[in-house]
């Protein structure tokens, strides 16, 4: 994995190999990249512990396209010849090797959502390459789940997983870092801009120019956008901004990359409303984020966060999200806040820990491991 992605896999892993350091487990991280503690403070929250050892691995390859898929067995199998047990926390592949799989979403052999949600497979690279067929033929013929533990990012995805492997997963929804969790108590308790934030990786799967024109159909001219997200393609960071200029924007509209999460929390503590592309969010991090931040969602209605965000949030096509982005920004008050911020109470570090932990302790259990 590269650690610098800085997406929701990222704060799971770092939740999850922290947690085993800090029970006393000696913990291996394969990594892509060196990574960068002081940046992983700044813009994760929290740093990697210290008793981890890092095994840098570069590679040339995309992460997970295709051909990497191969190239990340192959060093998955190096690690468990050198550990007790191998966790893969990003690929969402289930390698025959891997004790413990967190999936994010099971992008493969996953045919009944194929049907019901066909833009799902458009995920470049992943699905649509008869190189996927020799995984494809293992992990329906000979893979041994009984002996793997499973677990999801939601209930959404772990459907999925039932209907793609026909196993069922463990559910633990990934964590939010306090300082979002206790940020409301700090920012933004009484008065508010009319501003509305997303936040998202500046990829093409994000979708992110789509928010020029949800602004653009709005009948209000007094409501302003910030983007938030970490630079990954100069190319959809341009769209963005040629969308922006094409609606006429400028005077309301700004996009901010690489900033901090003490940034973001300051932002988001200006807001009233967060507003996500019409993308499917299998669990939605950022989402949730801003929930606890005292943000009223607008969410696009297929994904893990309608699990969490309440359905009267939720649109199917973006002329309602502009029509539900208005109505929020009139409905936010400091009580509403507060509503939002106690549904996302229980995405706290804490629980997460609790939860992994207790599941961790049951699964060596049961392969006896201890």
């Amino acid at each position: 994995m590269h650690l610098e992605s800085f997406g929701g896999s990222i704060a799971v892993t770092i939740s999850i190999v922290n947690t085993l350091a800090e029970n006393g487990y000696k913990v291996v991280l394969y990594t892509r990249k060196k990574p960068d503690q002081e940046k992983l403070s700044k813009i994760m929250g929290e740093p990697l512990s210290k008793g981890i050892m890092v095994i840098v691995k570069p590679s040339i390859l995309r992460s997970r396209n295709l051909v990497n898929l191969y190239e990340n067995a192959f060093k998955l199998l190096t690690l468990k010849l050198k550990c007790d047990l191998t966790i893969d926390t990003y690929s969402c592949y289930i390698f025959p090797w891997t004790n413990i799989a967190y999936i994010h979403f099971p992008y493969v052999n996953n045919l009944s959502f194929k049907k019901r949600f066909p833009y799902i497979i458009k995920r470049r690279g992943i699905l649509s390459d008869s190189i996927n067929i020799p995984y494809i033929f293992f992990e329906r013929n000979f893979e041994k789940y009984n002996q793997k533990l499973l677990i999801a990012n939601s209930y959404f995805t772990a459907t999925a997983i039932k209907e793609a492997l026909g196993v069922n997963a463990e559910v633990i929804y990934p964590s939010i870092s306090t300082t979002f969790l206790q940020g409301l108590s700090i920012y933004g308790k009484e008065h508010r801009e009319n501003l509305v934030v997303t936040v998202g990786r500046i990829t093409a799967d994000k979708k992110l120019w789509m928010i020029p024109q949800i602004a653009h159909m709005m009948r209000r001219k007094d409501v302003k956008f910030t983007i938030v997200g970490f630079l990954h393609d100069h190319r959809v960071y341009e769209k963005i901004n040629t969308k922006i200029k094409e609606f006429n924007l400028q005077d309301r509209f700004q996009v901010l990359t690489n900033i901090s999460k003490r940034e973001l929390v300051e932002i988001l503590g200006r807001a009233k409303v967060y507003v996500h592309p019409p993308t499917v969010e299998h669990f939605g991090i950022s989402i949730a984020e801003a929930m606890a931040m005292g943000c009223i969602p607008v969410i696009y209605e297929v994904g893990g966060a309608k699990e969490f965000v309440p359905q009267k949030y939720v649109y199917t096509d973006i002329r309602e999200a502009s029509e539900k982005v208005e109505n929020a920004i009139d409905l936010w008050s400091t009580k509403k806040a507060k509503e939002m911020n106690s549904i996302v109470q229980k995405f706290s570090e804490q629980n997460f820990r609790k939860r992994f932990s207790e599941i961790f302790s049951k699964y060596l259990k049961q392969i006896d491991i201890s």
